[in-house]
């Protein structure tokens, strides 16, 4: 999918197969499998978008207390690493591809183990990560 995409943001530009690789057309979310893990095909992603001079924004989703530390700076320390790794993988595929460092980091509920959002904790992860 992310080939054919490729190819029909370059066909509806009308432009150039290396034009394509020095102006970005689209992008692509990449989530990696908590805890540090990048998983096929994500990384199957990376090297579709990033080969073909496309963005590729790696965004961790980190619980704290779930699949990442419970505290809120060991959760962002995880995220931190997971998302700088698929970064460096992109950049391993083509040095120079365009990268967008994402993140979303928050907590679970330790009573009912559900995700927590809206709490001083996930307003902490937004701020700093």
């Amino acid at each position: 999918r992310n080939v054919d995409g490729i190819e029909i943001a370059r066909i509806a530009r009308g432009i150039s197969h290396e034009q394509m690789l020095e102006e970005p057309s689209v992008f692509t979310i990449i989530n990696t499998n908590s805890p540090l893990k990048l998983d096929v095909p994500m990384m199957e992603g990376i090297i579709q978008m990033s080969s073909k001079g496309q963005v590729v924004v790696v965004t961790p989703f980190t619980l704290s207390g779930a699949m990442a530390p419970v505290t809120i700076a060991g959760a962002l320390v995880q995220q931190n690493a997971e998302a700088l790794a698929g970064i460096a993988f992109a950049q391993m595929v083509r040095k120079g591809a365009p990268v967008g460092y994402g993140g979303f980091t928050s907590n679970v509920d330790m009573k009912s183990g559900s995700p927590a959002f809206g709490t001083p904790e996930y307003m902490k992860a937004q701020l700093v990560g």
